[in-house]
């Protein structure tokens, strides 16, 4: 019902302000934010650094760890921002911003720390209903869009469960984020990935727990009838370290078509190379909600139980993971 189309990557998803990332490797960084004669002095505006983001907060410097300062960070970020100052926190860029400086916080951070700094964040923007609508916006576009290079689901669910536990949209306004929720908790890093049954080229039917026995595997859903994913999985299938480590036994490939159109998945099965696995599905996984498949191809990584380890990861981070070590 609420399936979303895959659009096109977030032109600012990657546009991160050094400060912020600086902030967290350098405990003995004298000031980091504006100072207080270039920021806004008042209780209704929010203060801004020279060049016009966010105010960042001051890192005491007894915190020298990077995690700790990282916490620090995530904890103040948006201190400096009112949200009642409809001036920047209606405007898309401003705040699209100042969110990719703060997700690009999380990765130095510790779960409980990102978990308090949405918690906080949310509250907050509930000051101002339409500032909390664009927010809500702005996570899901940063996010949860299958084309983001910002893509992080374990992230996105943080934000939902504090939209879903608002009263700013009601409950008209929560049903789609309650649908995201509920399917972005379905096989997550750290979670057996649903067992399901499909047929192999051969006609033989078998099942994802009896596919593979490495010490890692490629669950790859994809459409034979997409010009997306045929350029995925060249670029996977071209990979010299992938083909070694499956030649080697080291990693196993599945790559499954769920749909309709057998025919013409079996038209297809020539282009795979030696090594690789591949089966059919008729599409019940997703008609009964096993898997949610909101772009093709969907990339998993599974380790020797068939526990995720990765989920719905882009082929180019995926390769980059395999060149440095998984």
């Amino acid at each position: 019902m609420f399936a979303l189309l895959a659009v096109c990557r977030c032109g600012r998803a990657n546009n991160v302000s050094g400060d912020v990332s600086s902030t967290i490797g350098e405990p003995n960084t004298a000031e980091i934010s504006a100072p207080a004669s270039a920021s806004v002095q008042t209780t209704t505006q929010t203060k801004l650094q020279p060049d016009g983001e966010l105010q960042l907060p001051d890192v005491p410097s007894s915190l020298r760890e990077p995690s700790e300062r990282a916490a620090y960070i995530l904890e103040h970020f948006w201190d400096a921002m009112e949200f009642t100052d409809t001036l920047r926190s209606h405007s898309s860029d401003f705040m699209e911003q100042a969110f990719s400086n703060f997700i690009s916080v999380f990765p130095y951070a510790d779960e409980q720390a990102r978990r308090i700094s949405v918690e906080t964040l949310m509250k907050r923007a509930e000051a101002d209903s339409t500032s909390y609508v664009l927010l809500t916006d702005i996570a899901e576009k940063y996010l949860y869009d299958p084309n983001s290079p910002m893509l992080n689901e374990e992230y996105y669910i943080l934000f939902l469960e504090q939209i879903v536990s608002s009263p700013v949209l009601g409950e008209y306004g929560t049903v789609r984020p309650r649908w995201q929720l509920e399917a972005a908790r379905k096989n997550r890093p750290g979670m057996i990935a649903a067992n399901f049954a499909y047929n192999t080229p051969s006609g033989r039917r078998t099942t994802l727990n009896r596919a593979s026995s490495s010490e890692r595997m490629l669950l790859i859903f994809y459409d034979p009838d997409c010009g997306h994913c045929q350029e995925i999985l060249t670029a996977l299938w071209e990979d010299e370290l992938l083909a070694q480590m499956i030649a080697d036994g080291e990693m196993d490939v599945l790559a499954i078509y769920s749909g309709e159109e057998r025919e013409l998945w079996e038209q297809t099965l020539s282009h795979f190379p030696d090594g690789w696995k591949t089966g059919y599905e008729s599409g019940k996984l997703q008609e009964n909600g096993t898997y949610v498949l909101r772009a093709m191809p969907t990339i998993y990584l599974l380790d020797k139980d068939k526990r995720v380890v990765l989920k719905d990861v882009l082929a180019s981070q995926l390769l980059q993971m395999i060149h440095y070590g998984i």
